[in-house]
């Protein structure tokens, strides 16, 4: 469901993983036949819940905007699909719930398509720090940002279609420091708004107990991408792009001490196509990896982030 660039860039993984990509749902019945050429795609439909309705398809790929991540889902679930949801899963806690409570009642698989969680970057991450290579993690560090021209087809800047470094962005950081330090108790938040009312750049510091992150986010600042994650005996670098990062060090008084090589071989994308095809071999309807409890968890910080600034989105 959609045709954007992440819909393109999940084509190849999903075949690199031994499946096939059988249907494409727009609402632009123009833009599906065009991503269906493009791609080889037999199936082209003028709406994207017709996608869910095709007795070929055995799961459902939400990669539409923010704003249908709920409807695009729900609909999905009402069919029995199976479903990989694109980040951020919703606007806001309240609709993840309600997309996690209908996948549960009815007994569909849901999982939010967070490929960092997957990305063997982020598996040795949690390896070296398993093994206390930099002892006691106390302190996370990440940055996430980059000049983001807008324009009137750019989603990213539209409030309408959940836009802003929030939810676009800080889902990545946020994942990324409770994965390491857990649930905050403490939330706090700066942002900079545009002239449309979304969030350009944000500041945040997340209190962890026993720990401390500090967040950015920016769609107008050249940020280095990188995230440092700091413990009582040295600290592990994750070199930029830090959400699939091609390289870690781990550091200790400022000399390298570790230099890990994390490109994989084809598309990053795969290994979160990978535990979907595990899970549902084995019958789950959630994965143990990125579990929906994690998800919603992400969902309440995200809204938490924006109440302290004052951001709603239209219709919330």
């Amino acid at each position: 469901m959609g045709a954007g660039r992440i819909a393109a860039a999940l084509v190849g993984a999903i075949r690199e993983a031994g499946s096939d990509v059988v249907a494409i749902g727009s609402a632009s019945p123009k833009r599906a036949e065009a991503f269906g050429d493009r791609h080889g795609i037999p199936h082209r439909f003028g709406s994207h819940a017709e996608v869910a309705l095709d007795p070929d398809v055995d799961v459902v790929y939400v990669a539409s905007t923010n704003d249908a991540h709920l409807s695009h889902t729900l609909a999905a679930i009402e069919a029995g699909k199976p479903i990989l949801c694109e980040k951020p899963f919703a606007l806001n806690s309240e609709q993840a719930s309600r997309m996690v409570g209908a996948a549960r009642a009815s007994g569909v698989f849901l999982m939010e398509a967070m490929w960092m969680r997957f990305h063997p970057a982020t598996n040795l991450l949690l390896d070296l720090i398993s093994a206390r290579r930099i002892g006691e993690v106390r302190s996370v560090r990440v940055d996430f940002g980059f000049p983001a021209a807008p324009h009137s087809s750019n989603r990213l800047f539209d409030p309408s279609l959940g836009g802003g470094t929030i939810l676009d962005l800080g889902v990545y950081v946020v994942t990324l420091a409770t994965l390491v330090l857990g649930a905050p108790d403490v939330i706090e938040a700066h942002v900079e708004r545009s002239d449309s009312g979304i969030d350009i750049q944000a500041g945040i510091i997340l209190g962890h107990p026993g720990g401390v992150s500090t967040l950015s986010t920016s769609f107008v600042a050249d940020m280095a991408n990188e995230a440092i994650i700091s413990g009582t005996e040295g600290r592990i670098r994750l070199h930029a792009p830090f959400h699939h990062s091609p390289k870690i060090t781990v550091e200790q008084r400022g000399e390298t001490v570790e230099s890990i090589n994390t490109r994989p071989d084809g598309s990053e994308y795969r290994f979160e196509v990978d535990e979907v095809h595990r899970c549902l071999a084995q019958g789950l309807t959630e994965s143990p990896v990125m579990p929906l409890d994690d998800t919603l968890a992400v969902m309440r910080i995200l809204d938490r982030i924006r109440a302290t600034a004052g951001l709603t989105f239209p219709g919330e």
